[in-house]
């Protein structure tokens, strides 16, 4: 195990904090110098993992900086970009901790917040501390219609509300080890951590400003991200697909018996108009039906190659 080599002979390591960067070159030394600064007015024994998602700038470069600043410093650095489930995946295997928090490095998730996290888990309330955003005043109309659009898709397709969600969270040591213990490759943290029926508590921010540069998230990458995270959660549209084919055969039905109805009478068969759309409609989603198996299939295909869900390129220890 690779956190073995990282828990220290004489106290456990209380706390673990999970950071996935991904070109932060300018935004993360403020931001470890912000994160560390509040980790040591609150924990004596703590380690910080950032994971380098194949950043193409100097991401990797002021990490190795910052290490000799700050003794209690890791970081992995992939050998190219896997996305951040895959850092995060990272992140939770290499923790010691007996909490685990995962928080982004650009500075939008505080560091401010961790006391207030850390409080109810030692009092033994919770096993799970999820930060919700109250207000997203920092984000810009695209980033908005963006959240808006990949929460929207998730409640639609899997009962999720995600509208306040965030993946800055805190997880006890038995959480952090039932998700290890999952063996799929594709995953979806939020909706994993919720579906392991842990107790939760909640704690709200305020969404801060980017410490540098823009957001890496465009439309297309969230829409790619939703369908990503819907079926790796839920088989929720295979039951829409059964219920659009109910659809169909019940529409078909009414036209069959208003033909047989209009032959009956010597009535003159109307409505080609209304039977073309009917056609077009239902050809596009026997398309649409096989491209949803075709998704299933994918991810089944992805599982079964078994191919590690990431590569490490460079360790900082």
């Amino acid at each position: 195990m690779i956190n073995a080599s990282y828990a220290g002979t004489s106290a456990p390591v209380e706390l673990s904090v999970v950071v996935p960067a991904f070109n932060e070159e300018q935004g993360i030394a403020p931001f470890l110098e912000l994160l560390f600064g509040v980790l040591r007015s609150c924990c004596t024994r703590f380690e910080v993992w950032v994971i380098d998602d194949g950043s193409r700038d100097g991401t990797w470069r002021e990490l190795t900086v910052a290490r000799a600043r700050y003794a209690e410093l890791r970081g992995l650095r992939f050998t190219r970009n896997f996305g951040k489930e895959a850092a995060m995946l990272a992140g939770l295997r290499c923790a010691a901790g007996q909490a685990v928090v995962v928080m982004d490095a650009d500075g939008q998730h505080p560091p401010s917040l961790l006391p207030q996290m850390l409080e109810p888990w030692r009092a033994g309330r919770a096993q799970m501390i999820a930060a919700q955003k109250a207000t997203r005043k920092s984000d810009n109309i695209a980033s908005r219609l963006n959240a808006r659009l990949f929460n929207g898709m998730m409640r639609v397709l899997t009962g999720l509300d995600l509208t306040a969600a965030s993946d800055y969270r805190l997880l006890d040591r038995r959480v952090v080890d039932a998700l290890l213990a999952f063996p799929e490759k594709v995953r979806f943290f939020r909706g994993m951590t919720a579906w392991t029926g842990f107790p939760v508590e909640y704690v709200s921010f305020d969404v801060a400003p980017r410490i540098a540069g823009t957001s890496h998230w465009s439309s297309a990458q969230l829409v790619k991200l939703a369908v990503t995270a819907v079926f790796a959660y839920t088989a929720k549209p295979l039951g829409m697909i059964l219920r659009l084919g109910l659809i169909g055969m019940a529409v078909a039905v009414i036209l069959l018996l208003q033909a047989l109805y209009s032959w009956s009478t010597g009535i003159a068969v109307s409505g080609w108009t209304s039977l073309t759309v009917v056609v077009l409609f239902f050809g596009s989603a026997n398309l649409f039906a096989l491209g949803v198996l075709g998704i299933y299939l994918a991810q089944l295909f992805d599982e079964i190659k078994a191919r590690p869900e990431y590569l490490v390129g460079d360790e900082l220890r």
